[in-house]
């Protein structure tokens, strides 16, 4: 299977891209694509 560019984030609910990610989930997928996870930006909001 080919390896996702995007990653959805869990915060915010959109599609980003690899380098915006600051945590990804190992288990889960969004629409079977894409990995979850939570972007830096949200990440930096919740501290």
């Amino acid at each position: 299977m080919e390896q996702s560019v995007l990653f959805y984030c869990l915060m915010c609910n959109k599609l980003k891209t690899m380098e915006q990610a600051n945590l990804l989930f190992r288990t889960g997928f969004y629409k079977v694509l894409h990995p979850l996870g939570c972007c830096v930006s949200c990440d930096r909001q919740s501290k």
